[in-house]
């Protein structure tokens, strides 16, 4: 995320309960709205699962953030992407207290170039640091990320050397 300059942005959503368990959320930032209204439920048996639930939210935010940061440091190695595709699990278990708490998230990103590319490996060990919801998530939260390289020309990844370990798995 760019600060444009700025010592801090501030983003709000506004949620109105649209009955049962559903509400309507709106996003801005400084009264400039944010895309279109979206909605979200809770899963049954207590809510009506008409939206998405809360933990797919965050799943989206994580993956988003991690794609967008992949895209970007992809970007600045001149290393043109095909498409990419990322999944997120985000996994709810019973906590100490015995509530639904979320144990973990598991996010796979596969990123698909035209042909193998240098730099790659090197893509991998900085995207990360730069995605504002992973970094904050992980303060409370285990964020498992692994890429998955493809190449439509099958030429499989060029060796490149690595200095840092291999991103965790999932």
């Amino acid at each position: 995320m760019d600060m444009r300059g700025q010592t801090h942005r501030d983003f709000t959503v506004s949620l109105r309960h649209d009955g049962g368990y559903r509400f309507v959320s709106q996003a801005t930032e400084a009264g400039t709205r944010h895309g279109e209204a979206f909605a979200s439920d809770e899963p049954d048996p207590v809510g009506a699962a008409s939206a998405p639930a809360t933990p797919a939210l965050l799943g989206a935010a994580l993956g988003h953030c991690l794609s967008a940061s992949l895209l970007e440091t992809a970007r600045h190695a001149h290393i043109p992407l095909a498409d990419l595709q990322t999944d997120v699990n985000t996994v709810v278990t019973l906590g100490a207290e015995g509530l639904p708490r979320i144990d973990h998230v598991d996010v796979v990103l596969r990123p698909v170039l035209h042909r193998a590319a240098a730099r790659t490996r090197r893509c991998e060990e900085v995207f990360e640091k730069h995605c504002t919801v992973t970094s904050s998530v992980r303060r409370g939260v285990e964020v498992r990320v692994r890429v998955d390289w493809s190449y439509l020309d099958d030429a499989g990844p060029p060796d490149e050397p690595s200095a840092a370990a291999p991103p965790s798995a999932v």
